[in-house]
């Protein structure tokens, strides 16, 4: 089994290789796959719950392939009974030790929720109950967002996705998890225009 701390490492250490190809000319990366034939065991070292933009695919950003990374993906990485029981399978029925909380620059969803305060803003046709599941957690961002305009507003979204972030977190930290020796619940959030992830205290 992986401890989180080496877990952490591996994505660390693959999010680097991924930003050195972003920046080569022509970059592209390359992801271990398994023989041709072979079915590979099933032993993850990180779940992970990430916002299902298609520009944020987790085993390309972390360098990670088949069989390193158990990925749940959703719109605004928002946790329902589905996902809860997903997560709690990677941890406990598969032995990950660290769980992921991923968000990402410019996100969409983030951007609709926060367009819920601003009478002004053209109505959003999707993911209403997406954005009201992650509104409580942008609560403190609304006048600023609504104060705001061109790069600071930008700030005050990505500032906003942190705390959703840090929020979706929590509500992970909280599962009953069989085993919870060695287990670490962390967050982070995806430059997108970088490649850089950055990892929440």
């Amino acid at each position: 089994m992986i401890s989180a701390p080496e877990a952490m490492e591996l994505l660390k250490s693959g999010n680097a290789e991924f930003m050195a190809a972003m920046q080569r000319d022509g970059g592209s990366v390359e992801i271990t796959v398994p023989e041709s034939g072979e079915v590979p065991v099933q032993k993850p070292h990180t779940v992970i719950l990430s916002c299902a933009d298609s520009r944020v695919p987790p085993e390309v950003i972390f360098q990670q392939g088949c069989g390193q990374l158990f990925v749940q993906r959703v719109a605004g990485h928002v946790v329902d009974d589905h996902m809860h029981e997903s997560i709690l399978f990677g941890c406990d029925g598969l032995g990950s030790r660290l769980v992921l909380v991923l968000g990402h620059r410019d996100c969409g969803a983030v951007k609709a929720t926060l367009a819920l305060s601003d009478p002004d803003a053209d109505e959003i046709p999707f993911l209403d109950r997406v954005r009201q599941q992650i509104r409580p957690a942008l609560h403190n961002c609304e006048e600023a967002y609504l104060q705001s305009s061109g790069a600071a507003r930008n700030d005050v979204i990505n500032e906003a996705v942190a705390c959703h972030v840090q929020a979706t977190v929590e509500q992970v930290k909280a599962f009953s998890f069989v085993e919870t020796e060695g287990l670490q619940i962390v967050g982070a959030v995806f430059d997108i225009a970088s490649g850089e992830v950055i990892f929440l205290d």
